[in-house]
């Protein structure tokens, strides 16, 4: 029987969902409200599946995204997702096809660059995507002995319930990450059906989210940050072993819009009675901690790959980020060439490239996937040379090396 490739109504997404989160390993009853999430982030036409006969054996959709970029602006992404082929059918470019079709249709609605999180890092770069962002998988046993360094302010902290942090949340999110490229603008639907699942897919046997923000009082300064200035949600995994506690606080998400909030956060997580060890699955990889406290050695990071982009649309994705300085640069990605002008504090054009010769900028020649690491600025041409993803002259590896950095890391801090 011949397998058919179509759009998924809503009428088939339980047939949709269980395919995909039994072929990652999970049941449909330990996350019941998945069925409304992917109905209310996804329409129609933003989901596919493979059907052979009656049966899904293969499925991706795309969430309508923006990110940050370099500089404080945004850029529309399409973010694929819910990626997925049965084991009994693969091998036959079901895969291929379903991002084919994700691709064609961000290209079609104008989202000039596609983003998603690998599960398998072995996949995505033949279609042209490449790393762009890091985040470290930070560990802390012992935290109760784990010292800051002093003097310091802190602010005030506050317990708040489920629906004040609905309430609060937000704002605070949102000038967090401001200056910090790669996270995701949540739209008010994504808040609503992403940020406080309670399933038993999402919690493993913790608790139920806690929500704890940091106050702070009025600044005689002018601009000086007040109110609500930060906040963590995090899950707690009681444990006792011979008699002593052992249990563990899981950081589910720490934000705060300046040094001062992130340390009473860290210091609220560190000091949390019966609860010894500190995780935090996905922190981002230039974060205050190891600085706030005497002894570094204490804090565990295991660093690994999060957020993948693919720049579709080349010229509009070159164009729309700020760059560290003026200049000009020629990519040359797979073949095609580019030139890239950075001018009046950093505001990008970028054009198809045509005169070559004496006049030309120094050029970079790189495929799609590594352009997409060196986009937000997380990784520096010279690494990727090094690598040898990169090849140029050494002024245009310098070229390139004064134009992209960010000064802040890039972090996306869920997955999606």
């Amino acid at each position: 029987m011949a397998i058919e490739i179509r759009t998924v109504p809503d009428d088939e997404l339980h047939a949709f969902r269980e395919a995909v989160i039994t072929t990652f390993g999970d049941d449909l009853d330990n996350d019941p409200t998945s069925i409304e999430r992917v109905r209310a982030l996804t329409g129609p036409g933003q989901r596919w599946a493979a059907f052979d006969g009656a049966t899904i054996v293969a499925t991706g959709a795309t969430f309508d995204h923006a990110i940050t970029l370099p500089g404080g602006g945004r850029i529309p992404m399409a973010g694929l997702t819910m990626v997925m082929v049965r084991p009994t059918h693969r091998r036959r470019g079901l895969m291929r096809e379903l991002i084919r079709r994700h691709l064609d249709d961000a290209r079609d609605r104008g989202f000039p660059i596609s983003g998603l999180w690998a599960s398998e890092a072995s996949i995505y770069g033949r279609f042209g995507y490449g790393i762009a962002v890091e985040g470290d998988d930070v560990q802390i046993d012992n935290a109760h002995s784990v010292a800051l360094v002093e003097p310091r302010e802190y602010d005030a902290l506050e317990y708040i319930d489920e629906a004040r942090a609905r309430r609060e949340l937000p704002a605070i999110y949102e000038r967090a990450t401001a200056g910090r490229p790669g996270a995701l603008i949540r739209s008010e639907a994504w808040w609503h059906q992403r940020r406080f699942i309670e399933s038993s897919f999402m919690r493993e046997g913790a608790s139920r989210l806690r929500h704890v923000l940091a106050v702070r009082a009025e600044q005689g300064d002018a601009g000086a940050p007040s109110g609500p200035v930060g906040y963590i949600q995090y899950r707690q995994r009681p444990n006792f072993a011979d008699g002593l506690p052992v249990g563990s606080v899981e950081i589910i998400e720490m934000m705060g819009v300046d040094l001062r909030a992130e340390a009473t956060l860290w210091r609220f997580a560190l000091r949390a009675d019966l609860f010894p060890r500190v995780t935090w699955w996905n922190a981002p990889v230039d974060g205050p901690l190891p600085w706030l406290v005497t002894d570094p050695r204490r804090v565990k990071r295991r660093r690994s790959d999060t957020l993948w982009l693919r720049l579709g649309d080349i010229r509009a994705a070159l164009a729309a980020r700020r760059y560290a300085a003026d200049g000009a640069l020629r990519l040359v990605v797979d073949g095609a060439a580019w030139d890239l002008t950075a001018d009046g504090g950093g505001h990008g054009r970028c054009v198809a490239a045509t005169a070559e010769g004496a006049g030309a900028p120094p050029t970079l020649r790189l495929a799609l996937p590594v352009l997409a690491s060196l986009y937000l600025g997380g990784f520096s041409a010279a690494q990727l040379a090094r690598g040898g993803l990169v090849h140029g002259t050494p002024a245009a590896i310098a070229a390139a090396d004064r134009l992209f950095p960010s000064a802040t890391a890039p972090w996306c801090p869920e997955v999606f």
